[in-house]
C-alpha cells in the first residue's frame, strides 16, 4: 500500500469541509435553516477519521496492538455515520411540495441537492480516508490478504450500520448506553430485506473504496518511475 501524507490529507479533508459549510450557510440563508442537522450528521462523520489518526500515529510508534484495540472498535462503531450521510438525500422527497409547483421545479431544490451531495462527498471522503488508514496499520503488522477482510467487514459493518441509523433509528453511542434496545434492534433487523439492504449499500462502499484505493495506489506509478529514471525529458 501506498504511504500517504496525512498532514496534507487531513488539510485537504479540512478545507474540503470549510468550504462545505461555507456553501450551506450561503444556501440556508437564500433558503431556510432546515437542514441544519446535517452539520451535526457531519461531525459524526469526522469522528472515525480523528480515531483512524490516532490508530496511525499510535502504531507508527510501534505500540502495542492491545492499545490500538479501543481505537479500532470505536471506530468500528462510528464507521457508518460517514456513509449514513448519503440517506439524507431522503429529506428531498419529504419535501417535494416546496421543490416542485405547478409542475415547476423550484430554483431551492438545486441548491439543496447540490448542498446535500456536497455533504455527502466530503463525510465519504474522509470517511474513506479513514478506512484507509486503519488498513494500512492493519497491512504494515499483518498482510495485504488480511488487510482486505478487514476492509470486506468494515464495508459490511457500514451497510449494517446505515440500515440501523436510517431505518431503526439507532446512534453510535446507543450501543455503550442502551445494549437491551441494540439486542432487540439486530433480533428485529434479522430478515431478508434488511439483510438485502445491508449487503447492498456494503457493496456500494466496496466498490466507491476500491476506486479510491486503485486511484490512490494503482494511477501514474510507471510514468513517475520512468521519468525518476530517465531524467528530464
Amino acid at each position: 500500500m501506498k504511504e500517504l501524507n496525512y498532514p496534507k490529507v487531513f488539510m485537504l479533508l479540512a478545507g474540503l469541509s470549510l468550504a462545505t459549510l461555507a456553501v450551506y450557510r450561503v444556501v440556508s440563508l437564500r433558503t431556510d435553516t432546515f437542514f441544519d442537522f446535517l452539520l451535526w450528521n457531519f461531525f459524526l462523520a469526522w469522528i472515525p477519521f480523528l480515531f483512524s489518526m490516532a490508530a496511525y500515529g499510535l502504531d507508527k510508534r510501534k505500540v502495542s496492538g492491545l492499545l490500538l484495540l479501543p481505537l479500532g472498535i470505536a471506530w468500528l462503531l462510528f464507521f457508518p455515520n460517514a456513509p449514513y450521510l448519503m440517506t439524507d438525500l431522503l429529506h428531498l422527497t419529504i419535501r417535494k411540495n416546496i421543490y416542485f409547483v405547478d409542475g415547476v421545479v423550484q430554483s431551492r431544490y438545486w441548491y439543496d441537492l447540490i448542498t446535500l451531495l456536497l455533504f455527502t462527498w466530503s463525510g465519504w471522503l474522509t470517511g474513506f480516508f479513514s478506512l484507509y488508514q486503519f488498513q494500512s496499520v492493519i497491512f504494515r503488522r499483518s498482510n495485504l490478504l488480511l488487510s482486505w477482510i478487514f476492509v470486506l467487514a468494515a464495508c459490511a459493518l457500514g451497510g449494517y450500520g446505515v440500515l440501523l441509523g436510517r431505518v431503526y433509528r439507532l446512534n453510535s453511542w446507543d450501543v455503550l448506553t442502551d445494549r437491551h434496545q441494540l439486542y432487540q434492534l439486530v433480533v428485529d433487523s434479522l430478515n431478508r430485506q434488511s439483510l438485502f439492504f445491508s449487503l447492498f449499500v456494503a457493496a456500494v462502499l466496496l466498490v466507491i473504496y476500491a476506486t479510491l484505493y486503485f486511484l490512490l495506489n494503482g494511477l501514474g506509478t510507471g510514468s513517475v518511475q520512468a521519468y525518476s529514471k530517465g531524467g528530464k525529458r
